[in-house]
């Protein structure tokens, strides 16, 4: 009923980008010197296998910044989904509009909006439950329904 919200997988793409990279930077910078070392070296010195060492050690450095650029990317357009997917559950489920998400924390997102009598609510929480149904929480939201009804704070 309710589109999918993963927020998880985006930071695991981020992480994967962060060691990858970690990984890339020294091992870049090795086959530099290493090269400009190679350049150096008298003809007789300069042999094949030498040769094959260095365009290995870079290739591996290049494809790791490669497949970082692509983890980054992969995580900005999940983040992207994942945000664009919990306004639309929110606006689904609640009798709302404008839906912009300001921040997410792990396990509630904070959200701006504009409720069913036009007027704009700031910094509404939304935890979700099992099916990525969002619930707001805040003193204007406590148990409001898809029709706008609002179960006062004492009765929740």
């Amino acid at each position: 009923m309710y589109l999918p919200v993963d927020f998880l997988t985006p930071l695991i793409f981020i992480a994967v980008a962060g060691i990858l990279v970690l990984f890339a930077i020294p091992l870049g910078i090795s086959a530099l010197v290493r090269r400009k070392k190679f350049s150096t070296l008298a003809d007789g010195l300069q042999t094949y296998a030498r040769r094959r060492d260095l365009r290995i050690q870079s290739g591996i450095s290049i494809g790791c910044f490669v497949l970082a650029l692509a983890a980054a990317v992969t995580a900005v357009a999940g983040w992207n989904n994942s945000s664009k997917n919990l306004a639309a559950n929110v606006e689904t489920r609640y009798n709302v509009s404008n839906v912009t998400m300001l921040s997410w924390n792990g396990s509630w997102a904070v959200v701006d909006l504009i409720d069913s009598n036009g007027l704009p609510v700031n910094g509404v929480d939304v935890v979700l439950n099992d099916g990525s149904e969002p619930m707001l929480q805040g003193p204007e939201f406590i148990g409001r329904t898809s029709d706008g009804t609002i179960t006062p704070l004492n009765l929740r």
